[in-house]
């Protein structure tokens, strides 16, 4: 039944190949339409770079079932955007409710400027920004300037700060700002990932055989590519495995990625994919033996949830914002970042198909249970209502109980 509630979500950009909270809006328009809500996004045509989105800028488009807008992108660094800067202005007090995505970027924090101006509660989501590994390792001085004259009054005047894990929240924490945190896991479309699920041994890829070893995520510093390919260049076994690196990124690193690789001698060993998505993602999911994301600092971790979606051992390192995820419901292995750490791990599952198939249905029927569309959905619904409720003073003490 259609629900009077009127959501407006703002991102710097839609595109998938922006990462994880990029992909995660589309699920969030998913379960809101779910429930009868309407939802609209805001984003800039942002496609990654300095490309831009093949896309429609005069009039709202279909997305998800809801309605969506782009504006063009003046500036490639902070995605400034004055028609955008505009339409909020003039629109943002139509809304019940506004979910922001990002920090240290135009469209985000415009939005919750304009929405406190217009006395409508908005909703922060800082979809990791807020971690040690991204505040001391890029733009340092630019970003604690501007996190203590732009964001901090924001955040603080948000109806809620939204974490999609507690160890994203226990990094924010660290900042010691007076927010209303709230953890709202996000959720997916699980049924399509469970259904490409082989029926025949799902650890064999298409290389003659061998049993694959999948990275789908982007490439970038942040995700230690560089380590899982020394510790699968120090695996015994590694003749009859295949490492497959499915994502994209800046070309530079990228070349020196794959620079790293030869000079280890992995040469054949090591596919390179690109960015993967749609059908080509799930046949990789559906072939993997093993998922390993060793990322230094991740606020959630959508490509893990996935792989756990599709019914495949998960190998995380403690900095995954999954990782307690994982170690609680036993769907994979929480290991340190190290080079040995990795590759124990990697042989320990390598070599046992029982214990990769128990991990495997014990992580999709955690994410079946608690991460589908249709709970996230319920939870961020609940998020909303509460929110709004009247004599609502703060959103923490109430939205409590919608952590799962």
């Amino acid at each position: 039944m259609p629900s009077s509630l009127r959501v407006l979500h703002v991102i710097s950009s839609l595109s998938p190949l922006c990462g994880g909270p990029s992909v995660s809006m589309h699920s969030m328009l998913k379960a809101l339409r779910r429930r009868g809500i309407a939802a609209d996004v805001a984003a800039t045509d942002d496609d990654g770079g300095r490309a831009r989105l093949d896309v429609p800028l005069d009039g709202p488009v279909e997305i998800d079932g809801q309605s969506a807008r782009y504006f063009p992108r003046q500036t490639v660094k902070y995605g400034f955007s004055a028609p955008m800067s505009r339409w909020l202005r003039v629109h943002v007090r139509r809304y019940d409710i506004v979910h922001t995505h990002g920090l240290f970027s135009f469209a985000p924090l415009a939005a919750a400027w304009y929405a406190r101006a217009a006395g409508v509660p908005y909703i922060m989501r800082p979809a990791g920004v807020l971690d040690t590994w991204g505040l001391q390792n890029k733009s340092r001085v630019v970003k604690a300037v501007s996190l203590r004259l732009v964001e901090r009054p924001l955040l603080c005047s948000a109806a809620a700060v939204h974490f999609t894990t507690p160890l994203e929240k226990a990094r924010a924490a660290r900042l010691a700002l007076p927010i209303r945190p709230i953890v709202l896991p996000t959720g997916m479309e699980i049924e399509g990932l469970a259904e490409e699920v082989s029926p025949e041994p799902a650890d064999v890829s298409a290389a003659d055989g061998k049993r694959m070893i999948l990275y789908l995520a982007r490439i970038h510093p942040i995700k230690r590519v560089d380590v899982l390919l020394r510790a699968y260049a120090a695996l015994q076994s590694r003749e009859s495995t295949e490492l497959v690196i499915a994502g994209d990124g800046d070309p530079a690193l990228l070349g020196r990625l794959k620079q790293l690789a030869a000079d280890l001698g992995l040469g054949d060993d090591v596919r390179w994919t690109g960015f993967a998505e749609g059908e080509l993602k799930r046949r990789l999911l559906s072939r993997a033996a093993v998922f390993v994301l060793p990322s230094a600092s991740e606020n959630f971790g959508m490509a893990v949830a996935e792989a756990m979606s599709a019914a495949k051992p998960v190998i995380v390192t403690t900095g995954c914002g999954l990782a307690e995820f994982v170690a609680r419901h036993g769907a994979g292995m929480v290991v340190d970042e190290s080079v040995a750490a990795l590759r124990t791990a990697l042989t320990e599952l390598l070599a046992s198909e029982p214990r990769r198939r128990t991990l495997g249905e014990a992580g999709r029927a955690a994410a079946q249970r608690e991460l589908s569309l249709d709970a996230f959905g319920a939870r961020l619904e609940g998020l909303y209502r509460t929110v709004l409720a009247p004599g609502t003073t703060g959103a923490q003490a109430k939205v409590a109980a919608l952590e799962p």
